[in-house]
């Protein structure tokens, strides 16, 4: 979990399927594939672009990692190559800020502010936040709505008008002040339920984050599991504060 300052750039987040073997290590490269993209649009077109240009070197790595395990004496076992033949698999989402000086902008409506695009493969969410009020969930809306098969980015052979045809696509508007959260499936669906019972989950993210402690984040975490409000899973959420866009 991090807060970050951002007029002009991209988050991700990606959350590996458990069942699959280096579904962390794809997570990984899936969010920096399309983290990295500094700005650009995001849509389906953009996502599938990236998971097949990913999917693509994931057979390079996996010769790596092979090759690791055998020299320091821990070959892949037979059970294990089957689980790497299967592939890994993650969800993914993506937010992309673009900033709009409001002087001489054609953007005087929101002077200060800019656009923001959004691809979601899966159940992974994010939340637009503006003042004490929620303004945007994506891609999902409601805490009913998690189940446990959501779509997912995988690196056998992906088919990329399957990829398009199954990204979400979001696009808005944000002001100064406004916070984005990107939260994996297990945090998103207890953010949706504490909104559904009329609580701003906000708050609490906010309080752990400015604490800035890795502690705190695990203890307030654990008591959300042993209070039974969140599911007991991998979590990730990513706070994106926005600041006014400043022309130079």
């Amino acid at each position: 979990m991090r807060g970050s300052s951002a007029n002009r750039c991209t988050f991700a987040v990606a959350d590996g399927a458990s069942e699959s073997m280096l579904a962390g290590a794809w997570a990984g490269r899936l969010a920096r594939a399309v983290g990295g993209l500094a700005g650009r649009e995001l849509g389906a077109e953009v996502f599938a672009e990236r998971i097949c240009a990913a999917a693509a070197r994931w057979p390079a790595y996996v010769n790596r990692y092979v090759g690791r395990r055998a020299r320091v004496g821990r070959p892949v076992a037979w059970y294990e190559e089957s689980k790497l033949e299967q592939g890994a698999y993650a969800t993914l989402l993506g937010v992309s800020f673009q900033g709009k000086p409001g002087r001489d902008s054609g953007f005087s409506d929101f002077p200060g502010g800019g656009t923001w695009s959004a691809a979601a493969l899966g159940d992974a969410c994010g939340f637009q936040v503006r003042g004490a009020r929620l303004t945007e969930a994506f891609p999902l809306q409601s805490s009913a709505g998690f189940d446990t098969s959501p779509h997912l980015a995988g690196t056998r052979a992906p088919d990329r008008e399957l990829i398009e045809a199954r990204t979400v696509e979001r696009r808005g508007t944000w002001l100064p002040g406004d916070v984005f959260y990107l939260a994996t499936d297990a945090a998103a669906q207890w953010f949706l339920a504490e909104i559904e019972a009329g609580r701003q989950p906000w708050r609490e993210i906010d309080e752990v984050c400015d604490e800035n402690a890795s502690d705190g984040t695990s203890d307030w975490l654990e008591k959300l599991r042993a209070d039974r409000r969140m599911r007991n899973d991998d979590v990730t959420i990513i706070r994106c504060r926005l600041d006014p866009v400043v022309e130079h």
